[in-house]
């Protein structure tokens, strides 16, 4: 490599993945490097196991499940759509399936352009469509032992 250039990280491509098995400073960390230069604004979106949950009862566990041959596709085809309507240089989704305890991370979204005035909103909608295309399941596990799958 010649002298003064630096070797860009590669980013995962976006999909499902274990829990865990990413980390949100190293993807923040190499998004941050690729993007140096050529982007203006980079926004992501953590999403969060919260309690109480959508029944309104205390959560103890939230399971995530998937199809990721289906999921993948759908999550690499939503961002491959809000690059190009918002004229991105970066969009990403990692979410995550497994078991998740109140607080852990479930997804994270980032999307890096120009200006912020193409970053928010593309943001938004990547975060709005990841929530209803892909086939995600999600069930709510109480205190008390009782549960329920949720619809998105």
């Amino acid at each position: 490599m010649p002298k003064g250039q630096e070797t860009l990280p590669k980013i995962p491509a976006s999909g499902i993945y274990e829990k865990d098995s990413l980390s949100y400073e190293d993807i923040m960390s190499a998004i941050l490097k690729i993007s140096k230069g050529g982007s203006g604004a980079v926004a992501s979106y953590v999403g969060l196991v919260r309690s109480p949950g959508f029944a309104g009862r205390k959560i103890k566990e939230l399971v995530i499940e998937t199809y990721p041959q289906y999921s993948d596709k759908i999550l690499r085809q939503i961002c491959d759509e809000v690059k190009k309507k918002f004229s991105l240089n970066l969009a990403v989704i990692y979410h995550y399936e497994g078991s998740f305890q109140v607080g852990e991370i479930l997804v994270m979204v980032v999307v890096a352009g120009k200006t912020r005035s193409e970053v928010f909103p593309a943001l938004e909608e990547t975060i709005r469509r990841y929530k209803t295309e892909p086939t995600i399941w999600k069930k709510e596990v109480y205190e008390g032992g009782k549960s329920k799958w949720m619809k998105k």
